[in-house]
């Protein structure tokens, strides 16, 4: 029995699972990294922000209401700003490791199915069928999967616009306060 093909193969599997160990990585690190930037940048846009807007005093209570409305408003949209770029990085980073566990998923299949061929060929009479309904099953279990990618990333994205479409009434509001009778 010649045990060099299956050292080569276990080799072989051990140095594509680093590379897509090193490939989660990456991403992770790169999607904490813009992350990090995104909320130094929302504290630096806060200060900023607090220290320029202070509304002034005044004898006028419409004028100070209709004031910090303003500032209220602004507030608000930075905010949903920063809600806004926190989620387009949960949904890119989702859609990254998704893309990477299809491709993934897509490998060790083709290897299970290379697997199996080869199974069939020294397998006794029969056994044809064991094999064909381990194909189907693998490939009703990817494509479960590529359905669930998808449906994920949908639903992904629609939440993105609810919340989006919800907070518009809120910062339209802030922007056009109401007049004291």
């Amino acid at each position: 029995m010649n045990t060099l093909p299956s050292v080569q193969k276990m080799s072989q599997a051990a140095a594509e699972n680093m590379q897509a160990f090193q490939s989660y990585a990456d991403i992770v690190l790169n999607a904490s990294e813009r992350l990090v930037s995104l909320n130094i940048e929302a504290a630096r846009t806060a200060c900023s922000f607090a220290s320029s807007n202070v509304p002034a005093l005044g004898d006028d209570v419409r004028d100070q209401l209709t004031s910090r409305m303003e500032v209220q408003s602004k507030g608000l949209e930075q905010a949903a700003d920063y809600f806004r770029n926190v989620n387009d990085l949960c949904v890119k980073t989702q859609s990254e490791i998704a893309d990477l566990n299809t491709r993934r998923m897509n490998e060790v299949t083709e290897s299970v199915q290379g697997l199996l061929d080869s199974f069939a060929k020294s397998a006794p009479n029969g056994a044809a069928d064991i094999v064909s309904a381990m194909k189907t099953a693998m490939s009703n279990a990817t494509a479960a999967y590529e359905n669930f990618v998808k449906t994920s990333r949908d639903v992904a994205e629609s939440n993105l616009a609810a919340a989006t479409n919800a907070l518009q009434p809120i910062v339209a509001a802030g922007k056009t306060p109401r007049k004291a009778a």
